[in-house]
């Protein structure tokens, strides 16, 4: 299983979010999304035999549009196919689009809490932006 990626949780109203650093923005992506997942259930439970390719367009040259359409179709994998991801390789990122290889496991109750329901990445005080380690990212969750 993946390592688990440092971030920092942000109370928000009666939402939840996250922020991180990443040494570049790749990184970036991987790590948000892991602690996406890592929010939903212990990522230390979960494996990685469920695998899929993802592609997501987004609007060319806004990354945080990306952002949000990369977080947005993981958590409709998350719904449609009862998995819970823990590994994220992103292999491009474009001016428009990311590509991806996920893994994880479906959803087994007796071993996988559900801890937050994320409904929706918001735009709502979203930080991508490039600092001189690397990028730092915030994103707020509608629970």
């Amino acid at each position: 299983m993946p390592e688990r990626p440092s971030y920092t949780e942000i109370d928000h109203t009666a939402d939840v979010g996250v922020e991180l650093e990443a040494p570049d923005l790749t990184s970036a992506f991987e790590r948000v999304a892991a602690a996406m997942f890592d929010m939903i259930s212990d990522l230390d439970r979960v494996g990685s035999d469920w695998r899929r390719n993802v592609r997501v367009v987004g609007r060319r040259g806004d990354r945080e549009n990306l952002l949000i359409r990369w977080l947005a179709e993981l958590l409709f994998l998350h719904e449609s196919e009862h998995v819970l991801l823990s590994s994220f390789e992103v292999e491009s990122i474009g001016p428009d689009a990311i590509e991806a290889q996920v893994a994880g496991e479906r959803i087994d109750r007796e071993r996988h809490a559900l801890k937050v329901e994320i409904k929706a990445p918001t735009y709502h005080d979203l930080t991508l932006e490039e600092i001189p380690s690397g990028w730092r990212v915030r994103v707020i969750f509608d629970t």
